[in-house]
């Protein structure tokens, strides 16, 4: 389904019924990063995957703009009331800076090998990107593609190819390739200020951090700090799961997040 929201066009899909539970993708995916879990959360909720601007089959316009407005816009327009968030790495960023921005509109969230807006970690591990970085460089789309699938579907620790299913191989080039060549420079994100990085103590949603413990070092720190941080936080870590870890490990991610959204 296609709805105009704040001037772009944005796509969602939504199945099941009850309390919304909207689930809010990653920088290198798009709403079909969360295909393993639409059955089992359509049993109990009324699911809503959007795609972000720039990302699936959501178009991007010149001039800023802002992931929290388009979110609010959204919740609107299905006359959502308080919703569930669930947010993976970027997504989680936006549903983080979303709970700061509309405490009255959000029920739980869900932190899923999360981002923090106004948070570094990356400039730690200099030379994690840096196969990344060389390629971005170069232009070199299907390099950087690739350099990015080992990054995140197989885990910096664990060799290329790791993650053999080849859906989840094919699904994240094709997510993520479909961003290659934006000018995000021409098409800027706004950011929340102040970030969220100050502000995390204000959060007062219930907050379940998940990661897995094949995932990229920021990943660890940004747990650690959100651990320390929130008000009102548990977490679960999946073992053997990298940075989509919901693909890799469905089952127990689905029984672990559907656990604390059914307490």
């Amino acid at each position: 389904m296609d709805v105009t929201l704040n001037g772009a066009r944005i796509h969602y899909e939504r199945e099941g019924s009850g309390m919304p539970v909207i689930f809010l993708h990653e920088g290198v995916a798009d709403s079909r990063m969360w295909e393993p879990q639409v059955p089992a959360f359509a049993e109990h909720f009324d699911v809503i995957r959007p795609d972000l601007r720039g990302f699936g089959q959501s178009e991007i316009l010149p001039g800023e703009w802002s992931a929290e407005d388009d979110l609010l816009a959204l919740m609107d327009e299905l006359h959502l009331k308080p919703a569930h968030l669930v947010g993976a790495s970027m997504g989680g960023g936006l549903a983080i800076d979303f709970a700061l921005e509309h405490a009255e509109r959000i029920s739980k969230l869900v932190l899923v090998g999360t981002a923090i807006s106004g948070a570094n970690f990356g400039k730690n591990y200099p030379d994690l990107f840096k196969e990344i970085r060389a390629a971005d460089e170069a232009k070199d789309f299907d390099a950087l593609n690739q350099a990015e699938m080992r990054l995140f579907l197989d885990g910096p620790r664990r060799p290329a190819g790791y993650v053999s299913d080849p859906r989840w191989r094919a699904l994240f080039l094709d997510m993520n390739g479909k961003t290659m060549g934006i000018d995000w420079e021409k098409s800027p994100p706004k950011q929340v200020d102040p970030p969220a990085v100050e502000r995390l103590h204000e959060v007062s949603a219930s907050t379940l951090v998940v990661y897995g413990d094949e995932d990229i070092p920021p990943i660890f720190d940004a747990a650690d700090l959100l651990m320390k941080s929130l008000p009102h936080v548990r977490q679960a870590v999946i073992h053997d799961g990298a940075h989509l870890l919901n693909l890799e490990h469905p089952e127990q991610f689905n029984r672990v997040v559907l656990d604390f959204l059914l307490e």
